[in-house]
């Protein structure tokens, strides 16, 4: 770059001295033609200073670092290797860092280290959300079909599937034939997703093969500030007559930052807002009242790490309850010794909290079985005997898809053998007094039946298992009860047993529908559970479940990753599930004979958002439906894990090796190079002309 201001300099030109006249000097003097002049050699000089030094920059093949691209700190190694590359594409990994995502980083990074392999090694990818799936079927010498999946891969708002994922990992590396087996995991080891995960082969011995190596790079984003939509529900107002329905917002921060803005709900062409303030790691509710005209409605947060968590779509739909019956068999003028006052509370309760429920009270006088049609689940509550024609329809009801739930009580007639015939899930043998003793009471204590794997056990029974496994129930005290009769359909159809050992909730399976008997009473005559924290959950759960798709398919949303369960109408043969979404949204189309039971189970689900779901029929729509799709709320925290293997193995990575992918730079190196000499060859030509045309204007002067 030296060499032309050298030459500039030493090989100036000197002007001949020569004498003339002072007047001829100042009139062939012209200052500002002279400071172009010099302008102009300058600039020569520099052009010709830059050329040089891109000469020597382009043959040095210079490598610039990409925009934006992230680099995994996980060593390549120097000999050929066995690689699975675990990436993350959960929702957690949609969280900011820098202008693009947590997981496009962590796709940089897989396709940097894949490129970057030495010669000779296999290698494959797998995406941990939910379902951890392999990219491509093998580990093989392929790299390019890698690369392309990797690139493909899209990000979908899943929950981690962290442990299937590492089994995958296991699975793809036990038949290979190089010595060194890695698994690279690139994540950002959100806790609920990746806490207390062991990889399968830690503690494995495998004769004459050396142990798989584990490296993590933990991809964090910028902050780990994030509020979420846990739950959004509708339910009635109280006074229906005013058409406003009452929408329950539930919000969770996560951070360790105190956090204050508002939360916005949508219907129409209106919007209310709420100012929250919440601590860090606290939740809390908000209410609004819409007008019931309105089918859906939005919720709304501001901007924050984590934008996939701040919308969440909501049916404000009524249809949307289930719709319970409590048939009351004693009725009595003081509320609390009425046989369906607790049960009526409790449900009022719940459905207020999860908007799920809808619960009125029947009085037998004059009931049909028309006045029950409307109804999902009708609770028996110590009826005594009923007329033939209602109890007839009670039982098609039942058959039909309806739930029915029978319990006792004084009302048990002398003869239980002949108590509703055709209803009944187990024949009744009689009733009698607990004899056992707890806390210095007479009465036996409420136990429930694990949840277990057996074929005669049916999976309402064992979610019913699952769900009041977190129920209090310990404390409860039955005294009386009715005894039924043993048999292995009864010990398949326990839910709740008493200490001694007789059952106290069976539900038995009546032609689509669901028959539950609980054999004791609702009120406090023959137990004290209605005064138990578990009466709650208990009658909430057992009213939901005995909807069965009915229930399931009126919550409010399904998690992406989760099974929506739709009940089927018998008429159809196909189901067309589309997203309701511009353009040409990809569908489902789900086959009757594929499907097991009575319902639709629809998987696939992978867009938050709402979805359509139409029953056909030989192709024409028979009948069509809402079904809302929500991102797993256990993403929305962001904290990593903070023990374990996964972040020891992150932590042996050597950070230093971490940086940003380069591409070739010295093509462009060479374009500006021929671009600089063009401008010198115009400064030349410029020279010139202008020496020419001073030289022509001398000589005719």
């Amino acid at each position: 770059m030296l060499l032309p201001v050298a030459v500039h300099l030493l090989g100036r030109r000197r002007a001949p001295i020569v004498h003339f006249a002072a007047l001829a000097f100042v009139m062939a003097t012209n200052p500002k033609q002279a400071r172009a002049l010099r302008l102009s050699e300058w600039l020569l000089v520099a052009v010709r200073s830059l050329i040089a030094a891109l000469v020597a920059l382009a043959l040095a093949r210079p490598l610039v670092p990409v925009p934006g691209d992230w680099a995994s700190g996980v060593d390549a190694g120097q000999q050929a290797a066995t690689v699975v590359i675990v990436l993350d594409d959960s929702l957690s990994t949609f969280a900011k860092m820098g202008k693009e995502s947590v997981f496009e980083h962590a796709r940089y990074a897989a396709l940097a280290l894949i490129e970057r392999l030495p010669p000779g090694s296999k290698v494959s990818a797998i995406a941990s959300g939910y379902p951890a799936r392999t990219l491509v079927r093998q580990v093989g010498l392929d790299r390019g079909a890698v690369l392309d999946a990797v690139r493909r891969l899209e990000h979908k708002a899943r929950r981690d599937d962290a442990a299937r994922a590492l089994q995958l990992a296991d699975a793809m590396l036990a038949n290979t034939d190089l010595d060194d087996r890695r698994v690279v995991v690139l994540s950002d080891l959100q806790a609920t997703g990746w806490q207390d995960i062991i990889p399968p082969w830690q503690g494995r011995k495998e004769v004459g093969r050396q142990p798989i190596t584990l490296q993590v790079d933990r991809i964090r984003p910028d902050s780990e500030e994030n509020t979420s939509i846990i739950d959004a529900v509708a339910a009635p107002a109280g006074d229906r007559s005013q058409g406003q329905l009452r929408v329950d917002v539930e919000l969770m921060h996560h951070g360790v930052k105190p956090w204050h803005d508002y939360v916005t709900v949508r219907a129409g062409d209106r919007e209310w807002k709420s100012l929250v303030q919440l601590a860090p790691g606290e939740s809390t509710h908000r209410s609004f009242l819409l007008p019931q005209s309105a089918p859906m409605a939005e919720i709304l947060l501001p901007s924050d790490s984590l934008l996939a968590d701040n919308r969440r779509l909501l049916r404000l739909d009524s249809g949307a309850a289930v719709r319970v019956a409590l048939i009351d068999g004693a009725p009595r003028p003081v509320p609390r010794e009425d046989e369906v006052f607790f049960a009526a509370r409790a449900l009022e309760l719940a459905a207020g909290h999860a908007g799920e429920l809808a619960v009125d009270v029947l009085q037998l006088p004059g009931l049909t079985t028309a006045s029950l049609q409307d109804y999902d689940v009708l609770v028996l509550a110590n009826v005594g005997e009923l007329p033939s024609d209602l109890l007839e329809g009670l039982s098609q009801a039942a058959t039909a898809g309806k739930g029915i739930l029978i319990t006792v009580g004084d009302n048990l007639p002398s003869d239980p053998s002949t108590y509703l015939p055709g209803l009944l899930p187990v024949p009744i043998l009689g009733d009698r007094n607990a004899v056992g003793q707890s806390q210095g009471h007479g009465g036996e204590a409420l136990r429930l039946d694990p949840a277990r794997q057996d074929t005669l056990v049916s999976p309402l029974v064992q979610r019913l298992r699952q769900s009041l496994d977190a129920v209090a129930l310990d404390e409860t005290l039955v005294n009386h009860y009715a005894l039924v009769q043993p048999s292995p359909q009864v010990s398949a159809a326990q839910v709740l047993h008493l200490a001694g050992g007789a059952p106290a909730l069976l539900v038995v399976g009546h032609g689509r529908g669901q028959v539950a008997l609980w054999t004791t009473t609702l009120d406090r005559d023959w137990t004290d559970l209605p005064l138990q924290p578990g009466f709650m959950p208990l009658i909430h759960d057992l009213c939901v479940q005995l909807a069965g798709d009915r229930g399931l398919e009126r919550k409010n949303a399904v998690a992406i990753g989760d099974t929506a369960i739709l009940s089927r109408d018998d008429r159809a043969d196909q189901l067309e599930v589309r997203i309701d979404a511009p353009g040409n949204a990809p569908k489902i189309l789900l086959d009757a004979s594929s499907q097991r039971g009575r319902g639709w189970q629809v998987s696939g689900l992978l867009e938050p958002g709402r979805y359509t779901a139409t029953e056909l029929r030989s192709g024409a729509a028979l009948t069509a439906r809402s079904v809302i799709a929500v991102p797993p709320s256990v993403e929305s925290d962001l904290r990593g894990v903070h023990q374990g293997p996964l972040l020891k193995a992150w932590r042996d990575v050597d950070k230093r090796a971490r940086r940003a992918p380069k591409v070739p730079a010295w093509t462009g190196v060479l374009v500006v190079l021929l671009l600089l000499l063009g401008v010198e060859g115009v400064l030349l030509a410029r020279g010139s002309w202008r020496l020419h045309l001073r030289t022509r204007r001398t000589r005719a002067q």
